[in-house]
């Protein structure tokens, strides 16, 4: 693939974070300008097998889109997958990263699993989901970053699906928890951590019966978060 089709796979990746993934877009923006496009590859793929459990009728639809990630990553779809703008982005930063090929696929079996599972219903219960399907987008964005944060990573992902089930206290303990593994984590992975300060914010505007935050104060919400690092 040329320099300039990867730029091009890049900024498709940027647009699709803009437009789906808002304040990770905005908190990628606080990274190096040479690890940006590796987070809006990260965010742009994390948007596309999210999306994948709303746009299918039957579980197995969803399977085999997801599998075709999986062999896209394993290496048995390399021409498909350079045809692919998310796809030739995300395993250019594979390669420029250093990450875990087992981790994505993973990553895209806990997202399978979940096309099969019935809607969970205990905190617990989705404090696991969470781990599973959101907690590898913060711990792939930190390594591309330069370094680890897992258990940091396990409560934001955690807090994200117990916010997205209404769980605002449980939320917010979660997100409590990432905080203090934060810090003393290293700084280069406060990018990849940062838009928690949004979770955080919906937490407790939700729990005072208000809507979501308009845009400006989410990126507020980012910037002073980022400051504190």
């Amino acid at each position: 693939m040329s320099e300039d089709s990867l730029l091009e796979s890049y900024r498709h990746c940027e647009s699709l974070a803009r437009e789906h993934r808002r304040d990770h877009w905005i908190a990628a923006l606080f990274a190096p300008e040479l690890n940006r496009r590796d987070l809006h590859a990260l965010n742009a793929f994390a948007f596309e097998i999210g999306k994948v459990k709303g746009m299918v009728h039957e579980p197995l639809a969803g399977e085999m889109r997801l599998t075709w990630w999986i062999e896209a990553i394993e290496g048995l779809r390399e021409a498909e997958a350079k045809n692919h703008p998310v796809a030739a982005a995300l395993m250019a930063t594979i390669e420029a990263r250093a990450l875990s090929r087992d981790a994505f696929v993973a990553w895209l079996l806990a997202r399978r699993d979940e096309l099969y599972q019935e809607p969970a219903e205990r905190d617990d219960e989705i404090a696991a989901l969470g781990r599973a399907v959101e907690a590898p987008l913060y711990a792939l964005s930190a390594r591309a970053l330069g370094a680890e944060a897992d258990k940091a990573a396990a409560s934001a992902g955690a807090a994200s699906a117990l916010l997205l089930a209404g769980r605002h206290a449980a939320a917010l303990a979660e997100i409590d928890a990432a905080e203090a593994a934060l810090r003393t984590a290293p700084s280069e992975v406060a990018p990849a951590f940062a838009p928690i300060a949004c979770l955080a914010l919906d937490a407790r505007r939700a729990a005072r019966g208000k809507a979501e935050a308009a845009p400006w104060r989410r990126q507020a919400a980012i910037w002073w978060w980022g400051r504190r690092r």
